[in-house]
């Protein structure tokens, strides 16, 4: 599954994520690869913003880092390497691989040694209070644990 955005392209591929610079302005933009490749094992968010009449919209990949770098504010999502943005014609096929990656998300942590539903809700409110997930995406994800 692909979506082509405004500089970088996105990829699906069965166990990761990756994204891919392209043209002049792409190589320009902040990051030093030329692709980039997420593992879905290390996600633990994912922001996306849709794209409006005047403005782009971005999907952006939020991993749980430790220490006081926080690169996730959203003034910050234009230096991040880890966002693609597109335009509003491209949104459907973004908003397509945004949930095909949260079901990867989910079916992946399936497993005997994930951690309990309480411990992952445990998680995701201290990503939440220390702002490196939004309260909209905190509840979408504690929906989703709950099976609501």
């Amino acid at each position: 599954m692909q979506a082509r955005g405004v500089y970088r392209d996105l990829e699906l591929l069965p166990d990761m994520v990756r994204i891919r610079r392209r043209g002049t302005l792409g190589f320009l933009t902040p990051g030093t690869r030329v692709e980039k490749d997420i593992l879905i094992s290390k996600i633990v968010s994912i922001r996306f913003k849709k794209a409006g009449i005047l403005a782009d919209g971005y999907i952006q990949f939020i991993f749980e880092e430790k220490g006081p770098k926080d690169k996730s504010a959203e003034s910050e999502v234009g230096d991040d390497e880890n966002v693609v943005v597109f335009r509003s014609r491209q949104q459907p096929a973004f908003e397509a691989i945004r949930e095909a990656i949260e079901q990867k998300m989910t079916g992946s942590r399936s497993g005997p040694r994930q951690a309990s539903n309480f411990d992952e809700l445990v998680r995701l409110s201290e990503l939440l209070n220390r702002k490196i997930i939004t309260e909209d995406e905190f509840n979408r994800k504690k929906k989703q644990i709950l099976g609501l």
